[in-house]
């Protein structure tokens, strides 16, 4: 588990980063980063057994696994880019409609190419492996108008 001061200094770190790869400013006030059991996230998540890391359900409050250490582990910091994306579009209005299956989709990829982009810049390979699965866009149908709900 990473030491809390490290993990909201890297928390700033990222949010910086994350503005110079897109058009979101560095918020005044960072969201709070909780670290939770992997039974507890699947159920707030997911409300089944899934391979969910991160979770950002709005508010001021980014959820993630506990057996990620993004401190030191560059795929973990990389998951962590993903959710304060997230958060993110939720201060600058951006996909504001989470129940539109477009906007869904749109949120997603944005979070997604920055993150890879993110992850492209720390690693000396250029391919990032681990947290990064087929994105859930190509998995998930969404035709019911439910796919914000959950990530």
């Amino acid at each position: 588990m990473p030491n809390s001061n490290l993990l909201q200094e890297l928390i700033v770190e990222l949010l910086v980063a994350i503005s110079g790869l897109s058009t979101y400013p560095v918020p005044d006030r960072p969201p709070e980063v909780v670290l939770i059991s992997h039974q507890e996230l699947e159920g707030m998540a997911c409300d089944r057994p899934c391979e969910v890391y991160g979770w950002f359900p709005g508010g001021r409050t980014i959820f993630l696994d506990d057996r990620l250490n993004p401190v030191e582990e560059t795929p973990a910091a990389g998951i962590l880019v993903h959710e304060l994306v997230h958060f993110l579009q939720q201060e600058n209005g951006r996909f504001s409609n989470r129940r539109s299956c477009e906007d869904w989709v749109k949120r997603e990829q944005e979070a997604y190419q920055i993150q890879i982009r993110w992850l492209r810049r720390q690693s000396a390979a250029g391919e990032p492996s681990i947290g990064i699965g087929p994105p859930p866009w190509r998995l998930i149908g969404c035709d019911d108008g439910t796919a914000g709900d959950k990530e």
